[in-house]
C-alpha cells in the first residue's frame, strides 16, 4: 500500500517551492506530473497529490533531485501570496477541477509533441535540401574541373598536330628540292626515313628530361606493434627493429561480452558510464569505466593521460558511493599520477585557464581521497589530503573543505572511543562519543555507538533516546542504506523488549524485518517479541476473567512460539477449568499430540499426568504460574 509522502513548501510572489523528502528514491523510478491546478508524485512506496490553491505555469515547472529529496519549482500564473498551497473546495468540485486541469495539461502536451514533430520534420527537410545542394555543387565543381582539363589537353593535342603538319610539309619541300628525278620507290623510302629522323629530333629536345626506365621494385613492410584498427590483424609480435623493452600487450578486444564495435570504444563507454552516474546506477557505471580503462591504460597512456585520468576519477566516485573506500583511494592516486604526467608533458603549451582547471581537478581528487581515507580510519592521511585540496581549490570552496577537515577531530575521538568499547570501558567510550558529537553533531555513527554502550550498561532509556536521534539523522540523508536503519531499529527494539514495552519493540522489529528481509535472526527476534506481546495481552485478559479473549491471544502467541511453556501452562488451566471439557484431557495433551514434541516444563507434565490434582489444588496452580512469570 502506498505511503503518503510528507512535504514542505515555500512561496514568493512569483513562484512556489515544494520539497518532498523521498528517501532512497531515484529519478528513473519516480513519476512527477504537474498541471496548472494539480500536482502528483509517484515514487514507490511514496505517493503524493495536491490540488493547488491557484494556477501555476506547468510548462515552466522544474523538478530537481537534491540530497534532501525532490524539489519542485512552480512559477505562478499571477503574482501574489497564496497563504495555503491546497484548495479547500468540496470534494466533488475539487475532483471536477482536477479532471479539467489534467485534461488541459494532456492536451497541451499533445500539441507540444505535434509541434515538436513538425519542427523536427521541417529541420530534416531543410537539412536534406542543404545536403543535396552541397552534393550538386560538388558535382558541378567536378564537372567544371573535368571540362577545364579536357580543354587544356585538347588544345595541347591540336597544337601538336599543327606542328606535325608543318614538319611534314617542310620535309616534302626538301625532298622536292634535293631529288627531283629520283624514282617513286626511292623517294617514298627516303621520305619515311627523314620523317622518322624528324620525329626523333622532336623527342630529343635537350630542354626535356630523359624518359624513365621501367623496372620492378620490391617493397617490404615491418610489422607494427602499435594498436591498429579492429579490422587489422594484430599478432602482438615484436618487430625486427623494436628494442627489447618494447613489448606492449595489446588490449584491443578485452570485453568478451561486447555485442558491437561501440563497446570496444573507450569514449563511447565513458559516455554510457556518465549516463549511469546521472541516474544513480553506480554499479553499472563502475563496470563501464573499468572497460574503458582496460582499453586505454597501457604503455602508451602518456599520450592520453588527461582522458584516462577522467576515467579513474569518475570510477573513484562510483567506488565511494558503493562503499569501496580502498578502491576509491587507489583510483584517486592513479588519477593524480596521470594528471601530473599530463602537466609535465604539456606544461609549455598549457594556457593559464587550463592550468587552473587542472588544479581544480587535483583539488577534487585530494578531497575525495581524504574522504575515503577518513572512512578507512586513516586520519593523518586524510588531514594531509584535505590540506593539499585546500591549497589547490578555488577560494569559494576553502570554507567547505575547512569544515570537513575540522570534522576529523570527531573521527579521532570516535576511533579512540571504539577502542574503549572493545576493552569494555563503556563509560569512557560514552564520554569520548559525547565530545565527538560536539564537533560533528550530524554524524549518525556516534549516536549508534553511544546507544550500543548504553545497551551494554543496561541503561535502556538512554539507549532508546540515542537510537531515536540516530534514526532522525539517517532519515534526513537520502543516500543512507536500508541496512543502517534496520540495524538501529533492531537495537532500539531490543531496548524496548528489556523494558517489557512489547508494543514498541514489536513495531521496531517489524520495520527492521521489512528493511532486512533476508536476516533470519531478526525474524526470530520479531516472532519472540510478538509472542511476548500476545502473552502479555492474554495474561491481562486471563486476570480479568475474559477466557475467550485470553484463549485467542494464547493461540496467536503459540503460532509464533509453539513451545512457550508459560502459554502452554495457562492454556492447560483454561481448558481444564472449562465445565464442558473432559477433565482427563488438557490443552497440554492437545499440543503434545498435535506437535508430537516432548514438553520439558514440570508443570505442563503435571497437567498432563494428573489433571484431577490440579483441579483440587487450583490455588497452588495459580501460585506456580505466578512463580514462573
Amino acid at each position: 500500500m502506498p505511503i503518503t509522502a510528507e512535504y514542505s513548501w515555500e512561496e514568493t510572489n512569483a513562484s512556489l517551492s515544494v520539497l518532498v523528502p523521498l528517501r532512497g528514491a531515484k529519478p528513473s523510478t519516480s513519476d512527477v506530473f504537474v498541471a496548472n491546478e494539480y500536482l502528483k508524485i509517484n515514487s514507490m512506496p511514496y505517493f503524493l497529490e495536491l490540488d493547488l490553491q491557484h494556477s501555476v505555469q506547468a510548462s515552466k515547472s522544474r523538478a530537481v533531485f537534491e540530497p534532501q529529496g525532490l524539489r519542485l519549482f512552480l512559477p505562478k500564473q499571477e503574482t501574489g501570496k497564496w497563504g495555503a498551497i491546497c484548495t479547500e473546495l468540496e470534494k466533488e468540485e475539487r475532483l471536477a477541477r482536477r479532471q479539467t486541469s489534467v485534461e488541459a495539461r494532456h492536451e497541451e502536451l499533445r500539441k507540444a509533441k505535434v509541434t515538436e514533430k513538425e519542427e523536427k520534420n521541417a529541420d530534416d527537410r531543410e537539412a536534406l535540401k542543404r545536403s543535396m545542394e552541397l552534393e550538386n555543387a560538388k558535382k558541378q565543381w567536378v564537372e567544371d574541373k573535368k571540362q577545364h582539363e579536357y580543354a587544356v589537353h585538347e588544345e595541347r593535342i591540336l597544337d601538336w598536330e599543327e606542328k606535325e603538319k608543318v614538319a611534314a610539309q617542310m620535309l616534302e619541300e626538301e625532298e622536292q628540292q634535293d631529288q627531283p628525278c629520283s624514282s617513286n620507290a626511292a623517294s617514298s623510302t627516303e621520305t619515311k626515313r627523314r620523317a622518322q629522323r624528324s620525329k626523333q629530333a622532336i623527342f630529343q629536345d635537350p630542354s626535356l628530361p630523359p624518359p624513365r626506365s621501367s623496372n620492378v621494385v620490391k617493397m617490404t613492410f615491418t610489422k607494427t606493434t602499435r594498436p591498429t584498427p579492429a579490422r587489422a590483424d594484430n599478432t602482438d609480435k615484436l618487430g625486427p627493429n623494436d628494442p627489447e623493452r618494447s613489448k606492449p600487450m595489446l588490449k584491443r578486444i578485452t570485453n568478451p561480452d561486447a555485442v558491437d564495435i561501440g563497446e570496444q570504444n573507450p569514449l563511447w563507454l565513458k559516455d554510457r558510464a556518465d549516463k549511469y552516474v546521472q541516474v544513480g546506477d553506480f554499479q553499472s557505471a563502475e563496470a563501464a569505466y573499468s572497460a574503458a580503462i582496460s582499453l586505454d591504460d597501457d604503455e602508451y597512456v602518456d599520450t592520453i593521460a588527461d582522458r584516462v585520468a577522467a576515467y579513474y576519477s569518475n570510477r573513484s566516485l562510483c567506488y565511494m558511493q558503493l562503499g569501496c573506500h580502498k578502491k576509491c583511494e587507489s583510483d584517486c592516486r592513479r588519477a593524480m599520477e596521470l594528471l601530473e604526467e599530463h602537466h609535465a608533458r604539456h606544461s609549455h603549451t598549457l594556457e593559464p585557464s587550463q592550468i587552473g582547471a587542472l588544479q581544480a581537478r587535483m583539488s577534487r581528487l585530494y578531497a575525495r581521497r581524504a574522504a575515503a581515507r577518513a572512512q578507512l580510519g586513516n586520519v593523518q592521511g586524510s588531514r594531509s589530503d584535505f590540506e593539499d585540496a585546500i591549497r589547490r581549490c578555488a577560494p569559494e570552496h576553502e570554507e567547505a573543505l575547512g569544515i570537513d577537515m575540522h570534522k576529523l577531530g570527531a573521527l579521532e575521538l570516535k576511533l579512540a572511543a571504539d577502542a574503549n568499547f572493545k576493552a569494555a570501558e563503556y563509560q569512557l567510550a560514552l564520554d569520548k562519543y559525547a565530545q565527538a558529537k560536539l564537533i560533528d553533531p550530524t554524524n549518525s555513527a556516534l549516536c549508534s555507538n553511544s546507544a550500543l554502550c548504553w545497551l551494554s550498561l543496561g541503561q535502556m532509556e538512554q539507549c532508546i533516546q540515542e537510537c531515536t536521534e540516530c534514526i532522525q539523522l539517517l532519515d534526513q540523508d537520502s543516500r543512507v542504506k536500508p541496512e543502517q536503519i534496520g540495524k538501529i531499529l533492531a537495537r532500539r527494539g531490543s531496548a524496548y523488549a528489556e523494558l517489557t514495552q512489547w508494543q514498541q519493540a514489536h513495531h521496531d522489529f517489524q520495520r527492521a524485518c521489512s528493511l532486512l528481509p533476508a536476516n533470519k535472526q531478526l525474524k526470530a527476534d520479531r516472532d519472540r517479541v510478538g509472542a511476548a506481546l500476545h502473552r502479555s495481552a492474554a495474561d491481562t485478559s486471563f486476570a480479568q476473567g475474559d477466557m475467550e479473549l485470553a484463549l485467542a491471544e494464547y493461540d496467536n502467541g503459540l503460532e509464533l512460539e509453539p513451545e512457550d511453556p508459560k502459554m502452554l501452562v495457562n492454556l492447560s488451566l483454561i481448558h481444564i477449568s472449562e465445565p464442558t471439557r473432559l477433565l482427563s484431557i488438557s490443552y497440554a495433551v492437545f499440543c503434545l499430540k498435535k506437535k508430537k514434541k516432548k514438553l520439558t516444563n514440570p508443570l505442563a507434565i503435571l497437567l498432563i499426568t494428573s489433571p484431577s490434582k490440579i483441579i483440587i489444588k487450583i490455588d497452588e496452580l495459580f501460585l506456580a504460574i505466578e512463580l514462573i512469570y
